[in-house]
């Protein structure tokens, strides 16, 4: 369907409309569809060479081949005929370059080593928890570990485990910068200079920097390690508030509040009354804004949006991908009015924003 405003009949900047004009057309599928058994192939053989790169990542192999010289099978820290072997897949599919004998991170392997992309160690735990899908068939989520222990998460947090918090916090900072920008760039015309803007859940802070450096006073809002982990970048950029956000005092009142990629993690009544939470932290006329990966009104895409659904089965209790349509009425049933809703072209997510009467 045409991009445009969900609800409401609100201001409608020339800038924002053309924006909401572009691009929705095309649909956002990267997955090659399945017509034959020889896709079925191409899609085993895809799952294959990610399950390598995870464990080149993890055993420190992509970091060995970082040096300047191309090294040979035997002078890596690894099985000599495992590296034979799986090193000319990983050159197959663009990220290593080499003539069979000695080896080295092609120029793309190059760069996304240095963007931190190959960090891919915690795939391998997920790679192991997906070969546990038929005990989430039969039993429903969230999955459990080969020592039988839930990996529930809290919206991707285990606070067990202060290590984990520090790999997924700097894996979320270093994918943010562009959807962080395009957030603020979308709010910060409706506020006023020096506006009060809450980041709940905000954790690495990069949205709240990206809103900071418009000249609003942010207030970031998330569990105690995470916060610890955002004060250590940010020093005194932000307020910090640290606490559970669906029983913690919110602090407030604010001009507008962001809430990025928390909705997915949690269930329906979760997200009602955090809704509701928020509109109570407010300030008359205040906006909320929900950036997430929402499915469009068939449930069936964008891809990115669908597949996502099923990390929320598997590390969250209520979790799960939701529709734009049901988050306008979750915002509608929260006494928020104005809703709009904004695909951000290429950039594989969504905005919606609600206003407090």
């Amino acid at each position: 369907m045409p991009r445009r405003w969900s609800r409401g009949s609100g201001l409608r900047p020339g800038w924002l409309k053309a924006a909401c004009c572009a691009g929705w057309k095309k649909r956002n599928t990267t997955m090659k569809l399945i017509h034959s058994e020889q896709d079925i192939d191409a899609l085993r053989r895809s799952a294959q060479a990610y399950a390598i790169a995870s464990a080149w990542s993890a055993a420190g192999l992509f970091e060995a081949l970082a040096q300047e010289e191309p090294l040979s099978a035997n002078e890596l820290p690894a099985d000599t005929r495992a590296i034979e072997i799986t090193a000319p897949i990983l050159a197959h599919i663009g990220l290593l370059a080499g003539d069979g004998e000695k080896w080295t991170l092609s120029t793309a392997g190059r760069r996304l080593f240095e963007a931190d992309a190959l960090s891919l160690e915690s795939a391998e735990d997920n790679l192991g928890d997906l070969s546990r899908l038929d005990q989430v068939l039969e039993n429903g989520g969230p999955v459990c570990g080969p020592d039988g222990e839930s990996r529930v998460t809290q919206v991707g947090v285990r606070e067990k485990d202060p290590e984990n918090i520090r790999r997924f916090q700097d894996f979320l900072y270093r994918r943010s910068g562009d959807s962080a920008a395009e957030a603020a760039r979308w709010l910060a015309p409706l506020l006023t200079p020096n506006a009060k803007v809450l980041d709940l859940g905000g954790g690495h802070g990069r949205y709240g920097q990206a809103l900071a450096e418009k000249g609003f006073a942010v207030t970031l809002f998330d569990l105690p390690l995470c916060i610890d982990y955002a004060r250590q970048r940010y020093g005194n950029t932000f307020e910090y508030i640290a606490g559970d956000f669906m029983q913690a005092d919110l602090g407030g009142p604010y001009d507008a509040v962001l809430i990025s990629n928390i909705v997915h993690g949690l269930g329906p009544e979760e997200n009602r009354g955090l809704v509701s939470r928020v509109s109570a932290v407010l300030k008359p006329g205040g906006w909320l804004l929900l950036k997430d990966m929402f499915l469009d009104d068939s449930g069936i895409g964008p891809e990115n949006a669908a597949l996502f659904g099923l990390m929320m089965l598997f590390y969250t209790r209520q979790g799960r991908s939701y529709s734009v349509r049901e988050m306008n009425d979750l915002c509608g049933a929260c006494g928020l009015g104005e809703i709009r809703h904004v695909r951000v072209p290429d950039a594989g997510f969504s905005l919606l924003l609600a206003r407090k009467p």
